[in-house]
């Protein structure tokens, strides 16, 4: 009976000192990916916004200084640093985030506010909703399509 209490007992520690699953860690390093794009877009790191989003095919084609489209990277991020650089404000808020996996891909929904104002132009403040697919490539996470519709700022208030 002893052997019997130690063997359980055993099995209970290694059970609880196994690290979390793997959907965990990726739900983890989903979230993480996310917040680093939104940082990217709130600090203008051009760079940071081009190689998580590069490739996907929402993005480019549906914010309006990349409507032409580009396969050529370096454009791409050229495109992006314009963008920023035109701006003398782009402030990025989340208001609700859900985030899911389903067989490996990654799902981000969000509400959001952006503030921008272009060099000798108004402030403006936008609220949407986005949604993010996102894939893992090479052990990261790169997002692979992207779309944002604009919300009434009454529904907001």
């Amino acid at each position: 009976m002893k052997n019997l209490i130690y063997f359980f007992f055993l099995a209970h520690q290694f059970i609880c000192a196994v690290p979390a699953n793997s959907q965990d860690n990726d739900m983890q390093s989903l979230k993480t990916t996310y917040a680093s794009w939104i940082k990217a877009w709130n600090d203008s790191d051009a760079a940071a916004v081009a190689e998580i989003s590069w490739g996907n095919y929402g993005f480019g084609r549906d914010v309006p200084f990349l409507r032409k489209g580009t396969e050529d990277k370096a454009i791409y991020l050229e495109n992006i640093r314009r963008y920023m650089d035109s701006m003398t404000k782009i402030s990025y808020q989340e208001h609700f985030t859900d985030y899911r996996i389903i067989d490996g891909a990654g799902f981000v929904d969000s509400y959001y506010a952006q503030t921008t104002q272009q060099l000798n132009g108004p402030l403006r403040s936008v609220y949407g909703r986005q949604s993010l697919v996102f894939i893992k490539k090479n052990g990261n996470w790169r997002m692979v399509h992207y779309h944002r519709s604009a919300l009434p700022n009454e529904f907001i208030r």
